[in-house]
This record gives structure tokens, sequence and C-alpha cells, in this order.
């Protein structure tokens, strides 16, 4: 009797330590089915390395800030980064690695219409939603042949916007009869900023006196700006990615005697410009959806700042746009049953006056593109940046 009293004890004691082993495993895997990823492609290295110092640690403050209150409906969140390394090539190939091994239900970035344009092909393949920070060229999310891509999205305004905007300040408000063009003919957001600024210009009135180009990682452009103080220009319209290239223009400018007021868009929009090439760039126009000096990011820049040692920009300002939309559809697809790619898609495209980092956020369903995103008229004077007016586009 003992014996056999011994004997069931030991099986009992067994089948208790079974119990909870497979308890354990279970909530294991309870625990990781409720975790939900969110990958995050930037620039850390190469000739753009500065966007991603500025927007990794707002995006992952953002992130720890949701899972302390609780996650999003039992969900905890998981920013996974990679480096694009300033490529294309890489800007894909982690795309990929996020949607194939990570698992990731949606993905932010990236920030330029190179990367932005063949990433679209990939997200509508995998049908996991993209939002793009600053790629604003059209193709990004409605393709050449005017084709919605289903499943990308940007937080920024398009470059029809800015373009016309541009031509419309510099003929209207500056006088500018004469303009030329120094374009990065490997950019589309660059070509496309160009060639809408050129339409609207000579429509209005204006000419085109020369039309320059070069290729990114160039850093001499003196045979071009010889040929542009040639023409007779009152404008250098120089809408670049890396600001580099703007600041390497303009120092060479100064060298060569040409005294023109240059123009860019809000690819160059970094206190990095005016640290390399502010005297030069003095009285120059440079475009902008958002400005680190507006008043209502004060607060926020400064607390940024002391905590991670990095001035907030641009980038950092959409980004958190693109995390909270993709916040938003979360929310929204939690309250509908399962937050699937599909389901945070099918939210991000009925966005309606969400309140993001920077404005309250309408989406577009035809082109997935923001509504009336204001664009800010910026000049440099003393080496900052002075706000001129905002110009609400049609």
């Amino acid at each position: 009797m003992i014996k056999a009293t011994f004997s069931s004890i030991k099986k009992f004691g067994l089948f208790l330590i079974m119990l909870l082993l497979l308890t354990s495993l279970t909530l294991t895997g309870c625990q990781q089915e409720k975790v939900l990823k969110i990958g995050y492609i930037t620039e850390q290295t190469g000739v753009d390395a500065y966007v991603g110092p500025a927007s990794i640690p707002a995006l992952k403050d953002h992130v720890d800030k949701i899972n302390a209150e609780g996650g999003i409906g039992g969900y905890k969140l998981e920013l996974i980064v990679y480096d694009t390394r300033s490529e294309v090539t890489d800007a894909v190939a982690v795309t990929k690695r996020l949607i194939d091994q990570d698992k990731v239900v949606a993905i932010i970035g990236p920030s330029w219409s190179a990367a932005g344009i063949p990433i679209a092909d990939i997200a509508d393949a995998a049908k996991i939603p993209i939002v793009a920070t600053t790629a604003s060229n059209v193709n990004v999310t409605v393709s050449e042949s005017g084709q919605l891509h289903p499943y990308m999205f940007r937080v920024c305004f398009i470059d029809p916007y800015q373009g016309y905007a541009q031509a419309d300040f510099a003929y209207n408000k500056l006088g500018i009869r004469k303009a030329a063009l120094l374009t990065d003919v490997a950019s589309p957001y660059t070509v496309g900023l160009h060639q809408f600024f050129k339409d609207h210009f000579t429509e209005l009135g204006g000419e085109i006196v020369a039309e320059e180009g070069y290729n990114q990682g160039d850093t001499e452009f003196r045979a071009q700006l010889a040929k542009i103080k040639e023409s007779g220009a009152e404008l250098l319209v120089m809408s670049a990615y890396t600001y580099k290239d703007v600041g390497l223009a303009a120092q060479q400018a100064e060298a060569l005697g040409l005294k023109i007021r240059f123009m860019s868009g809000d690819g160059v929009f970094v206190p990095e410009l005016l640290e390399m090439a502010g005297p030069q760039l003095e009285g120059a126009i440079v475009t902008t959806g958002v400005s680190e000096n507006a008043p209502e990011f004060a607060e926020f820049n400064a607390a940024f700042e002391a905590k991670h040692g990095v001035k907030a920009n641009v980038y950092t300002y959409y980004g958190l746009d693109a995390l909270m939309a993709i916040e938003y559809a979360i929310r929204e697809a939690v309250k509908k049953g399962e937050p699937t790619p599909t389901a945070i898609r099918d939210a991000l495209e009925t966005m309606k006056d969400v309140q993001l980092f920077t404005s309250k956020v309408t989406m577009d369903p035809a082109t997935h593109n923001p509504l009336n995103k204001p664009l800010l008229i910026n000049t440099i004077q003393n080496s900052q940046w002075v706000l001129l007016e905002t110009f609400q586009p049609k």
C-alpha cells in the first residue's frame, strides 16, 4: 500500500511538472502573439546619416510610452530599426527583411523618393502597409500609369504642391523673371520638383535660362555654376535631397563671384545646412512642411535635445507623424477585431482629422496623400531660418 501510494505521488508530481511546463509554454506563446512589430528604415550611415539620429530616439520614446501605458488593446509594440546606408538597394533589402524575417505589421519610411518608388511595389506584393515620411514624389503612392499603390502611404505633401508654391513665390513675391535649375538627375525628388517649378514658372511668364545637372555624390559644381553665371539668371533653384549639395554649391558660387539667390525644397531644411553655408546662403528661400522653430515644438525640442543630445528636425517630426498614423490605425483595427496588416491599411486609408505630431491629417483615399498640408516658405537671415509666409496648396 505504501509503495502504491509513493508511486501515485510520483506520478502526480510528474503530472504537475508537465502541467506547469505546458502552462509556461502556452503563456509564452500568448505573449509572443501579443507583440506587434513595426519596422523603421532610415539612414544611419552614408551621405544622409544625419536623418536617423534625429528620428530614431523619438520613435523609440513614443513606443516606450505606449507600452508603459499598457500597449494597444493588450498588444505591446516593438520597433525594429534598420540602416538603409543612404542607398536604394539597401532600403529595398531591409524592407524585404522586415517583411519576410521579422514579420512586421507595418513599416515607417523611407524618407526619400528614389527608395519609396520601388518599395511601393514590395508593399503591395506583401500586403504590408508602409508610411513614407518625407518621400514626396507623386509616384511613391501612385504609379506612373496612374494606379494607386494600395499599401503605400505618406505623411508629407507631394512635389506638385511644393514646386507650384516655389514658382508662385519666386514670380509674384520676389519678382524673379529669369531662373536656373541645377538638378540631381538621378533623384526623382529633385527631377520632379524642378519640373513642377518650371511648368508653373513659365506658365506665369518666367523664363528658365539655364538647366544644368549633376549626379548624387558629386562635390564639384563650378562648371555648371559658371554657365549659370553667364545665363543672367536671378534665381538658382537647387532642390536637392542632401543638404551638402546645396552647401557646396553655395560655397563654390561665392568663390566664382556668382551673386545669386538660392531656392531649395524641404530636403535640405536641416540645421546642418546653416552650419555649413549659412553666410553664403543669406537670403535663400527654402520651403518645408514643418519648422523646428515653430513655437508649438519648443517644449518638445528642449526635452528631446536634453535627453538625447541631438536636435530635433523635420525627420523627427515626420517620423513621429508616420508612427502616430500607424498607432491610430492599430487602435482602429483592434476595435473592429484583429490588427492585421490589411486592417491597419484600411484604417490608414480612411483617416479623417486625426491628430498626429505636426497637425491633424485626413488621408485622401484616391492618392494616399494627406490633404491640405500647409507649406512654409522660409528665408535664411544671419544663418537662421526666418518664416516668410505659409502657403496653403490648392
